[in-house]
């Protein structure tokens, strides 16, 4: 029968305690990137139905309230402006006959809690009403 000495027991329990300690860390760290990436996905998901709701949406009224069935998030709310993007076309495509206009579209998404942006996106879009009699 091996017996081993009081030296060797210690340090394999400083070795053991050492990995256990390292894991852990990395279970943790693990656990917050998780739970990062899911506030992300939420956040854009979230983010995305105000986008399709605003984008389908005739007309550039920066009042827009979005229906409770579509955007029914009670924790946050959509804040849209809407600005003209005219200035950054091309020189020789600004006065062409019939170009469409264009108008930039900023939707923010704000937490209720703190008032705090989490998300936002700029889109550009048509604007076929301009160009319409």
């Amino acid at each position: 029968m091996k017996r081993f000495t009081l030296i060797e027991v210690v340090v394999a329990l400083g070795i053991l305690a050492l990995s256990l300690a390292g894991l852990l860390q990395l279970l943790s760290s693990s656990q917050e990137k998780i739970a990062s990436s899911l506030d992300h996905w939420n956040h854009t998901h979230i983010l995305m139905q105000a986008a399709e709701y605003v984008l389908l949406r005739k007309g550039n009224d920066d009042e827009i309230e979005i229906p409770q069935e579509i955007f029914d998030y009670p924790d946050y709310y959509p804040v849209i402006t809407f600005n003209d993007v005219d200035d950054q076309l091309p020189e020789d495509l600004k006065d062409q006959m019939g170009q469409v206009p264009l108008t930039g579209v900023k939707i923010e998404i704000v937490r209720q809690q703190d008032k705090k942006t989490v998300t936002e996106v700029i889109v550009d879009r048509f604007n076929y009403e301009e160009n319409n009699p």
